[in-house]
């Protein structure tokens, strides 16, 4: 197993997806509520972005909502404008979707999870 620094992760953030040093700075040093993680662990999310499979990422953060905040299938689905049915067997099965259906599936979650993220349950949140 290789040993991940932070350092390595920075010059990754720069070097392939390009991110300053102003964001960098705002990302790892800000003390804010929502800059709670870790600077190493908040590099390794965010320089493992190739590794994950960008259906199986959805999947994840649909279960996050679900089991985190206690979204419920029906209504994540009716967020989505589909079945419960639908929403399960994608959860399944990635390739029972159209890639546009995924593609406003995935764009709704997103919404969902950017206006609840502060409901997660977090360990080390930094209130100032």
């Amino acid at each position: 197993m290789k040993f991940i620094t932070l350092e390595e992760n920075i010059e990754k953030m720069k070097k392939i997806y390009k991110m300053s040093d102003d964001v960098i700075n705002k990302i790892f040093y800000t003390k804010h509520k929502m800059y709670h993680t870790d600077p190493i662990e908040m590099s390794a999310f965010l320089t493992a972005i190739d590794i994950v499979d960008e259906e199986q990422r959805l999947c994840d953060i649909i279960e996050a909502l679900h089991r985190d905040i206690g979204l419920s299938y029906e209504t994540l689905a009716a967020y989505c404008e589909m079945t419960t049915e639908e929403l399960e067997e994608f959860l399944r099965n990635q390739e029972s979707l159209t890639d546009k259906k995924k593609f406003i599936i995935a764009v709704r979650i997103m919404f969902l999870h950017h206006v609840l993220k502060e409901k997660y349950p977090t360990e080390g949140t930094v209130d100032e």
